[in-house]
């Protein structure tokens, strides 16, 4: 018997643990050489574990929801079955009920909305819509550089040939963070209505059907603690995102503030653009997002930050823009690169590439990291605005509220105008009062005059 023990490989942007978020295969499955074995949840996304090894899978080593370390072993694999799984090619797991060979399977769909900012009912939670293998839950994302694909960037589960196996789409429709949730507070997926994109189970769904479920009994794994209140286990995103903001609220002096804007013109050269290129999903936010590039070309104080260690302000060479974005597994901040150099509509199209991408849970770990300015979207949830916290280690971040018919004073008359509120957030390490007002009036004075974007 020769046993390969395989371990949770570098994960790389940092990351140290992993959490196993569903084991596709089982003890004596027999697997090939890069068959995905696992799904893992990192602090930004959740990927497929290849084997490194073919043969027979000895020992599992970590169970469903259990965090690890990079290094810590995660199963064990007999090699001595190794090449007659070479052999038969496309061995199917007993366990999974997936072929495992070369017949890759279909591709990945992206497609959602990045939110809308006007009020108009703009869904901020919508999700990708889903491929046959986008439906398993599977993230499409592969650690780099584990087993033996060489120099393939993505790999893709194989499908199943045609078998008595039941096929794995008849399985509740819920990403893996959802089927995580529903196993800790005890709720039966089957017996859950999704209300989420074509019938998917969200967070909420799992939330209602553990409230209204009758009580569990004592061998169920329900997390609720003696005195009643449910308690749920804050790893993977959530864990991360608690760190990040914890750090940023103890670390950046940070300071606010606001202006409010007639977004009439904005409005009418949307209507104008939209008309012009209907094959583009153009939202208000898309031409703030190009307002925002631009006066942060003007102020780039804002698109900095503070080195605490050297005590050195870092001016960055381009502006990457990150976006808010609301998903299943929590608070992403996905991110759009070298914003000053697109246009209105490049913006529209790249903002709803990484948000409905970061939703669907496909995006690598590398386009969650590295932003130089963060948006977040207020008026997506319908509010009028906030005082966002600031995306650690950046210098500032803008809240964009809703668009909405408020009193308006124009030549002393007060009519009616669509306004929307900015909020500024920035750190004061960084760039004095003076300059975040100057940042501020500048982008309100793009948005309420968008036609001053050909000037820059």
């Amino acid at each position: 018997m020769s046993v390969k023990q395989v371990r949770l490989p570098d994960l790389g942007e940092g990351l140290t643990e992993a959490t196993i978020v569903r084991w596709l295969v089982g003890v004596g499955d027999v697997i090939a050489e890069d068959q995905i074995v696992a799904e893992v949840e990192t602090a930004k996304a959740t990927v497929e574990l290849p084997a490194p090894h073919a043969g027979t899978v000895a020992d599992l080593h970590a169970g469903e929801g259990e965090e690890i370390e990079v290094g810590a072993l995660v199963l064990s694999v007999d090699t001595a079955a190794g090449d007659a799984a070479a052999t038969n090619g496309g061995v199917t797991s007993a366990t999974t009920g997936h072929a495992v060979g070369d017949d890759a399977g279909g591709a990945f769909d992206d497609a959602g909305d990045a939110g809308d900012a006007d009020g108009d009912g703009g869904d901020a939670d919508a999700a990708a819509s889903d491929s046959d293998d986008a439906d398993d839950g599977a993230s499409g994302n592969v650690l780099v550089g584990y087993g033996t694909g060489g120099g393939r960037a993505r790999r893709r589960r194989a499908r199943a040939p045609h078998t008595s196996t039941p096929a794995r789409s008849s399985r509740p429709r819920a990403k893996p963070p959802v089927r995580k949730l529903a196993k800790d507070l005890g709720v039966d997926l089957d017996a859950v209505d999704g209300s989420g994109p074509d019938g998917r189970i969200t967070r909420d769904d799992v939330h209602a059907a553990a409230t209204t479920a009758p009580e569990p009994s004592a061998t169920a794994p329900a997390a609720t603690a003696r005195d009643g209140a449910r308690r749920e286990a804050v790893t993977g995103v959530r864990g991360r995102i608690a760190d990040h903001l914890s750090v940023a609220w103890r670390e950046i002096p940070a300071a606010s503030c606001w202006v409010e804007c007639d977004a009439t013109q904005l409005l009418a050269l949307r209507r104008e653009l939209a008309a012009a290129h209907p094959d583009t999903r153009l939202t208000p936010l898309a031409i703030i997002l190009r307002c925002c590039a631009v006066a942060l070309v003007e102020v780039p104080q804002l698109n900095a930050s503070f080195d605490a260690e050297a005590r050195e302000i870092v001016y960055h060479d381009r502006i990457d823009l990150g976006v808010a974005t609301q998903t299943d597994r929590g608070l992403l901040v996905p991110v759009v690169r070298d914003a000053a150099g697109m246009s209105v509509l490049e913006l529209a199209d790249a903002v709803e590439q990484v948000a409905s991408g970061a939703r669907a849970n496909q995006l690598p770990p590398a386009d969650l990291v590295g932003s130089t300015f963060t948006i977040s979207n207020f008026g997506a949830f319908g509010i009028d605005g906030g005082g966002p916290i600031i995306n650690h280690p950046e210098a500032g971040i803008l809240g964009v509220g809703r668009i909405t018919p408020r009193p308006w004073v124009v030549d002393d008359t007060v009519v009616s105008r669509p306004v929307v509120q900015l909020s500024l957030s920035f750190d004061h390490r960084v760039c004095d009062g003076a300059e975040a007002a100057g940042f501020l009036r500048l982008l309100g004075d793009l948005v309420e005059r968008p036609t001053l974007l050909l000037a820059h």
